[in-house]
């Protein structure tokens, strides 16, 4: 077993940020590293800790250990190892020794090399301007900057080293059909960079919505498996002061995988890109939340009372 020795080396600034490929809605960045060759890079807050592609880590020459069973998001039969890759630079951000477990990421639904997950997260204050297409990557001692009029602090929890929000619900229409009224409240909403839905919801809860069996399907994936899943829409999603209104649900099908567990509830960029930008700071517990012009991406604002953090 190895020891997680991962270093972060910030500019002088404190401060690096890099490009965003938004396509297919996952934030992804190109960063350099051994190899000689440009490597697509995955910042994933529901991934914990990093990972690297197996077959790049065989052609990089890292040491490669005995082979365990983890999970992804629908399967608990995922084979990995541990491996250090000796530095990675995204932007003006150096990582050393990072410490990653290699997993066959050749299933992905899209290309990634290397997965940031919750090992380096954890160790900076994450900025994502989905308006701009960019990330910024602060050292932590760097306060979050602060929302503008619209905006909101809310304060971010932890479900398994995953941020996570509490107090969301799920919204219908009310009687008169003009207004939104609560259907489900949500239990601690964790917030998937890596997950290009909207909103995952596990088998118990897509039920009491009426996203059961027989509801329209498609195909869904993790790392290293996919699966079936049911899909629907939610007429909104209250997030803290913000309604956010025709939200896209799906429901894994099966008995496997982290988004199979009763009680889950996963936010994806199909919601989180809506906003302008969205800064998670892992030390001081914090999800900063800027919707941009008001009504735009179909984000209502309630009252400014509603607000529960301050910076």
């Amino acid at each position: 077993m190895l020891d997680d020795c991962t270093r972060l080396e910030f500019p002088p600034s404190g401060i690096a940020e890099a490009p965003l490929r938004l396509s297919p809605q996952v934030l992804r960045c190109t960063a350099a590293g051994p190899g000689g060759r440009p490597l697509t890079v995955l910042i994933d807050t529901g991934t914990d800790p990093s990972a690297i592609d197996l077959g790049l880590a065989r052609r990089l020459g890292l040491r490669i250990g005995d082979f365990a069973l983890g999970s992804d998001a629908t399967s608990d039969g995922v084979p990995f190892t541990e491996t250090v890759l000796p530095w990675l630079r995204l932007g003006d951000l150096y990582l050393r020794d990072l410490y990653a477990l290699a997993v066959d990421l050749r299933q992905a639904p899209f290309e990634v090399d290397v997965v940031l997950g919750y090992n380096v997260l954890s160790n900076l204050s994450l900025s994502i301007h989905y308006a701009e297409r960019r990330v910024r990557l602060c050292h932590p001692d760097l306060e979050p900057p602060a929302p503008g009029e619209t905006g909101a602090v809310l304060p971010l929890q932890f479900f398994d080293h995953f941020p996570a929000l509490a107090g969301a619900s799920l919204l219908a229409p009310g009687g008169d059909h003009a207004t939104l009224q609560r259907c489900l409240e949500l239990p601690l909403l964790t917030i998937d960079t890596g997950s290009n839905g909207a909103l995952t919801l596990s088998a118990d809860l897509a039920a009491r919505v009426g996203l059961s069996h027989g509801s329209a399907t498609a195909e869904g994936h993790g790392f290293a498996s996919g699966c079936a899943v049911r899909r629907g829409v939610a007429a909104g999603l209250r997030i803290g002061p913000f309604e956010v209104h025709d939200v896209a649900l799906d429901a894994p099908e099966g008995d496997h995988g982290d988004l199979c567990r009763a009680g889950r509830a996963n936010l994806g960029n199909g919601v989180l890109a809506r906003f302008d930008r969205v800064t998670l700071d892992y030390r001081r517990a914090l999800c900063v939340l800027e919707p941009g012009a008001a009504g735009r991406a179909g984000i209502a604002i309630r009252q400014r009372q509603d607000l529960v953090g301050s910076l």
